[in-house]
């Protein structure tokens, strides 16, 4: 066998944590995800487009590359990713740090609690103490977003979920980012609110806070809950849900993923 066909042979796979993966044509979060490497992310969802905002996916690929976001880094042949080490942790810890600068300490009451993956990702890499100093940026509340829809976006941290899902999904501009850096804010079309359908599905797309069920507010802590799967008898696809109760009463209904529903 030729050199030419062993090299070519060799950048075919890819190193992850120095094992060896068969190359394919993704992004280095998504093959992470395949195999089973947990790496944290909170403005990343595989339905809507990428758009990189937190950095919290940051891997190292390759000595000279230096850190890349995970969630727009394509695959190359031959690449070498380590996805966790001493300077990959810190830079995340860091990046925790500055997303908890303007978020409030209101966990006890926070209807997110136990859900909520900054919570997760806070405990795994988040200091205890902010070395930060500074004034606590302006917040434009949003009283009223939809009737199915609690919003209290102090605890917003801009990953953008419900922006690309209201833009791209339903195909409207109700909702939008105004402003750059610390002094972005998502606000709502002040003639528009959201009344389609499918808008309470930002709900289960926010990583944090920001967006909780009106009708569950301070009803019911997610522990308490007790999961039914069903179907839901009032679509047509009978789409997958779960009915969430506390003492055979009825808290919440939320989505199940179904691929084959999903994808309709």
């Amino acid at each position: 066998m030729s050199k030419y066909i062993i090299m070519k042979k060799i950048k075919e796979y890819i190193y992850i944590n120095n094992i060896r993966y068969k190359h394919k044509r993704m992004t280095v979060f998504q093959i992470c995800s395949e195999i089973g490497i947990s790496i944290p992310c909170f403005c990343y969802h595989d339905k809507l487009e990428i758009a990189g905002n937190c950095r919290l996916c940051l891997v190292q690929v390759d000595i000279k590359l230096g850190l890349k976001a995970s969630c727009i880094t394509q695959l190359l042949p031959g690449m070498n990713i380590i996805t966790s080490n001493r300077r990959i942790d810190s830079v995340r810890a860091g990046i925790m740090e500055v997303l908890l600068v303007n978020h409030p300490l209101d966990c006890p009451i926070c209807d997110q609690g136990g859900e909520c993956d900054l919570q997760d990702v806070s405990k795994l890499l988040g200091y205890s103490i902010n070395r930060t100093c500074k004034d606590k940026r302006i917040i434009f509340d949003l009283p009223y977003f939809a009737p199915m829809i609690k919003t209290l976006m102090t605890r917003c941290i801009h990953c953008t979920r419900c922006v690309r899902y209201i833009n791209l999904i339903e195909g409207a501009s109700s909702i939008d980012t105004i402003e750059r850096g610390e002094k972005m804010n998502i606000y709502a079309n002040i003639y528009k609110y959201l009344s389609n359908e499918l808008s309470a599905n930002i709900i289960d797309l926010c990583p944090v806070g920001a967006l909780t069920q009106m009708p569950k507010a301070f009803e019911a802590r997610a522990w308490e809950l007790k999961a039914h799967y069903s179907l839901d008898i009032l679509d047509s696809l009978m789409s997958s849900i779960r009915i969430d109760t506390v003492n055979n009463q009825i808290m919440r209904i939320v989505p199940c993923l179904n691929e084959a529903v999903n994808e309709e």
